[in-house]
C-alpha cells in the first residue's frame, strides 16, 4: 500500500499532542496514528488489525489470527516497558532493563515463533503481529538494548527478523533510512570539520 509518513519532532510534539487531544483525534495521547478514508484510527496494533482486515490481508484462518493478535497483545507490554526504560528511563533505569527484562522477553517471544506467524492468505506476507514484533526488535537492537550476536541465542526470532529484512518492499524501505542515515552523518561530519577549521583559524 502507498502511504505518506508525517513525522513530528520533539519541539512541536506538546502543542500537537494538544490539539490531538482536544479535537479528539487521539485521546491515546500519543502517536503513530493512521488516517484512513477520512478517519484517524489511533493505537499502532488496533490500526494495523483493522488495515489487515479491511483489505484482506489476514491468514485466511481464525485460529492463526488469534495467534497474531496474541503476539500482538504481548507486544504492546513489552513496548511500553521499553519506551519507559529507554526514552524516559535515566542509566540505571536502562542498564537495569537490558540485564533483567529484555532476556526474559526475548525468550517468551522466541518461544512463540517458527519464522513467521502466519502469512496473508492474499499476499504471502507476514501479518500485523509479526510486523509489531519486527518493529521492536530492530528498536531495541537500534537503542543497544540487544546486539544481533547477542539475538543468536533466540534463533526462532533471528529467523523472523532475517527473513522480514530479505522482503523486497521491506529492504528497499530499509535502504532508504540507511542512506538518509549516512547522509545525515555526512552532513554532521562537514559540520564539525567546518567547526575545527575555523578553530584552527
Amino acid at each position: 500500500m502507498d502511504f505518506e509518513q508525517d513525522l513530528v519532532n520533539d519541539n512541536d510534539w506538546p502543542e500537537e499532542k494538544r490539539r490531538l487531544i482536544e479535537s479528539g483525534e487521539n485521546p491515546a495521547k500519543c502517536v503513530p496514528i493512521l488516517y484512513f478514508s477520512g478517519r484517524a484510527h489511533p493505537q499502532t496494533i488496533a490500526g494495523a488489525r483493522y488495515l489487515a482486515r479491511v483489505k484482506g490481508l489476514t491468514s485466511g484462518d481464525d485460529y492463526q489470527d488469534y495467534v497474531q493478535d496474541l503476539v500482538a497483545d504481548e507486544y504492546q507490554g513489552f513496548c511500553e516497558q521499553w519506551v519507559q526504560a529507554m526514552i524516559y528511563g535515566d542509566e540505571d533505569a536502562k542498564k537495569a532493563y537490558k540485564e533483567n527484562v529484555v532476556p526474559g522477553q526475548l525468550k517468551k517471544f522466541d518461544a512463540l515463533y517458527d519464522t513467521f506467524l502466519s502469512v496473508s492468505s492474499t499476499t504471502a506476507r507476514p501479518l500485523w503481529g509479526d510486523a509489531a514484533m519486527f518493529g521492536l526488535l530492530r528498536d531495541h537492537i537500534f537503542t543497544g538494548c540487544v546486539t544481533r550476536e547477542e539475538l543468536v541465542v533466540y534463533p526462532r526470532l533471528t529467523a523472523m527478523l532475517t527473513d522480514y529484512e530479505e522482503i523486497p518492499e521491506v529492504k528497499k524501505f530499509l535502504d532508504s533510512l540507511e542512506m538518509k542515515e549516512s547522509s545525515h552523518r555526512e552532513e554532521q561530519d562537514i559540520h564539525v570539520g567546518r567547526q575545527r577549521k575555523r578553530q584552527k583559524i
